[in-house]
């Protein structure tokens, strides 16, 4: 019995032992600003009319008659890239999707939304 406590409280300190010795790699404090590309596209017909978006630190919204596709480039330091979307497509087989590009690659991007009402949003964490 002694010899199951004794093992017992082994198994139980080891993984606390073995977690604390790990380096810290946590967020640094200062903020590092990446340049981000919001993408929003839509197939033939479909007008965008809402997008809303991280630029820098501030929340923009933007209503509108944007057409089927449309790109914006921001700077984003401490908050979430991301982007959402709204739109309206001729016919139940209309598309809408938004990307996120960092350095020229896609880094994420949403499901397509189908149908007349359109809506979609990606962020990247």
């Amino acid at each position: 019995m002694k010899n199951f406590k004794l093992l017992s409280l082994i198994l139980l300190v080891l993984p606390i032992f073995f977690s604390s010795c790990s380096k810290d790699d946590g967020p640094s404090d200062d903020p590092v600003e990446r340049k981000v590309q919001y993408k929003i596209i839509g197939s033939a017909g479909v007008n965008i009319t809402t997008i809303v978006y991280y630029d820098g630190d501030t929340p923009v919204s933007k209503t509108g008659s944007f057409g089927s596709e449309w790109t914006s480039e921001v700077g984003v330091s401490t908050k979430t890239p991301m982007a959402s979307a709204n739109g309206t497509g001729p016919d139940d087989g209309s598309t809408l999707k938004a990307q996120i590009i960092i350095d020229g690659k896609v880094v994420k991007e949403s499901a397509p939304s189908t149908g007349k009402i359109l809506q979609t949003n990606v962020s990247y964490f």
